[in-house]
């Protein structure tokens, strides 16, 4: 055997994400949560910047430019990416996921207490109305036409009796009727979540699934609108969809989503995922048992709570005659810092980028820089920290944030290498632990993650072959039972002479 190849598959490197690129709102709590899970804090960071932008939805806009009507919905895309039951992704998400539980529960009780007065006000007009008809055929019978007038004015005058929709502030639906149904009933917008969010992306990857998928695109830009016809169902005319969307990737899964999206297609969808994050797993682990922060908790939940029930254009935010949504504009320092960022962007970044997803990725920024700052500004708002236009603060804030996740998105685009690379890779890592000769059964038994069967074993060491790593003793097949082909590795690879 010659002198072993490279079989190269190693994550990019990523910084750790730095305390002060959490808002300062968020930050203690977010610290918290991590220090007790021992878990890294950019998992609950981006779950909790996509709650609060779903918070915020269509009720308050940006438009990055001081003079143009470019307007930027701020609901966000994301991802938590790391292995299962290693870095604690579920319950990282969990903890912010909870916020729009607890939202949601006293919207609901909130909505019980109107459908009582709604009932009420209900069986009351319909007595009203019994009374009407009794006075309609007197008027009639008595061919009154001055009665029968004053009745039709007040029955066209009359205004109708609103029936009470519940606000919903998260959904697991994501079928095109219920999205619109609750689209309708919540025109802010709302997060769909999924704790494994690569069965979905799987799933509208297929034919029948095409317009969901469509229906999901449209949704992330924020301000899309659709009507829906069903015999039995009638009209559902839904003015504002707006879809955040939400859930925790596992890196195989990841890896072989991209891998086959890569070679059959690709319409911008996982370019979407712009809160995507993959951070190292923690080196040092140990044992927390403390009380979480309530304190800073509650100061989060509240800041929340009024974010949801804000009217933004008591803040500052501006709405014309025909502006579809209240918007906000950044400070004349603000507009200095995303003039730049957005300059660099058009004119460095995206002219110099060879990777084709990675440049669609970064060209998705133009939205996410000016959408960031907007929750980062209206966090601290609703924190009572900050006033007027979006600050030079929130935009340089911003401005990091997309450093932070180019980062990110750079180690996610750089995993989508073939699955037979990555099995050699992994069998590469952990070739010393074998028998020398092996079989793909001795690999298979040992239960490593990525071989799934001796199939993708014999892919792997192909690979190896070819690269020097291995060679490959074919099994006796004449007379009597046959046996299985065995492995040699090289002895540079063992480091032996």
């Amino acid at each position: 055997m010659g002198v072993p190849g490279p079989i190269e598959s190693k994550l990019k490197p990523v910084h750790a994400l730095p305390e002060q690129l959490i808002p300062e709102p968020l930050r203690k709590w977010i610290l918290d949560v991590a220090h007790r899970m021992q878990t890294p804090p950019d998992f609950a960071a981006v779950t909790a910047l996509t709650v609060a932008a779903s918070v915020i939805g269509t009720a308050c806009a940006i438009r990055p430019k001081q003079r143009d009507n470019w307007t930027v919905i701020p609901n966000l895309w994301g991802a938590c990416i790391g292995r299962p039951s290693v870095v604690l992704k579920s319950p990282s998400m969990k903890e912010p996921m909870d916020m729009l539980t607890r939202l949601q529960a006293e919207a609901g009780e909130a909505y019980q207490a109107e459908m009582r007065t709604y009932d009420f006000d209900r069986k009351l007009s319909e007595i009203q109305a019994k009374d009407t008809e009794k006075a309609m055929a007197k008027a009639v019978k008595s061919r009154d036409s001055l009665a029968v007038d004053a009745l039709r004015d007040d029955h066209l005058n009359a205004e109708a009796l609103p029936e009470p929709m519940r606000r919903l502030f998260k959904t697991n639906e994501t079928s095109i009727q219920s999205q619109t149904v609750l689209q309708t009933q919540n025109p802010r917008g709302l997060l769909t979540f999924r704790d494994e969010i690569t069965g979905l992306l799987t799933r509208w990857d297929k034919k029948d699934h095409e317009d969901e998928r469509a229906y999901f695109l449209e949704g992330w830009n924020g301000d899309g609108s659709y009507t829906d016809f069903k015999i039995g169902r009638g009209l559902t005319d839904a003015d504002h969809i707006c879809i955040s969307l939400f859930g925790g990737i596992q890196p195989d899964k990841l890896r072989r989503y991209l891998y086959q999206s890569m070679n059959g297609g690709n319409d911008g969808l996982v370019q979407r995922l712009q809160l995507a994050v993959y951070p190292d797993e923690p080196s040092n682990w140990e044992l927390i048992n403390r009380y979480p922060d309530t304190a800073e908790k509650t100061r989060v939940y509240e800041f929340l709570k009024r974010l949801a029930d804000m009217d933004f254009t008591q803040l500052g935010a501006e709405q014309g005659e025909y502006d579809k949504f209240p918007f906000m504009r950044f400070s004349s320092e603000g507009q200095e810092i995303f003039n730049k960022w957005l300059t660099n962007l058009q004119t460095d970044k995206l002219r110099n980028e060879d990777g084709q997803l990675m440049a669609e990725h970064l060209g998705k920024y133009r939205s996410l820089m000016p959408t960031l700052a907007l929750v980062f500004h209206l966090i601290e708002i609703a924190d009572g920290t900050a006033t007027g236009p979006v600050s030079k603060q929130a935009a340089i804030l911003a401005a990091a944030w997309c450093d932070y996740l180019e980062e990110h998105a750079r180690r996610i685009y750089g995993i989508v290498i073939s699955p037979e690379l990555e099995a050699a890779s992994i069998l590469a890592e952990r070739i010393g632990r074998l028998p020398n000769p092996f079989t793909a059964k001795d690999v298979y038994r040992r239960h490593w993650a990525g071989f799934p069967d001796t199939a993708t074993v014999e892919t792997a060491c192909q690979v190896l072959e070819d690269e020097d790593w291995l060679h490959k003793e074919l099994g006796n097949s004449t007379g009597g039972r046959p046996t299985a082909a065995c492995y040699w590795i090289n002895p540079a690879v063992l480091g032996e002479k």
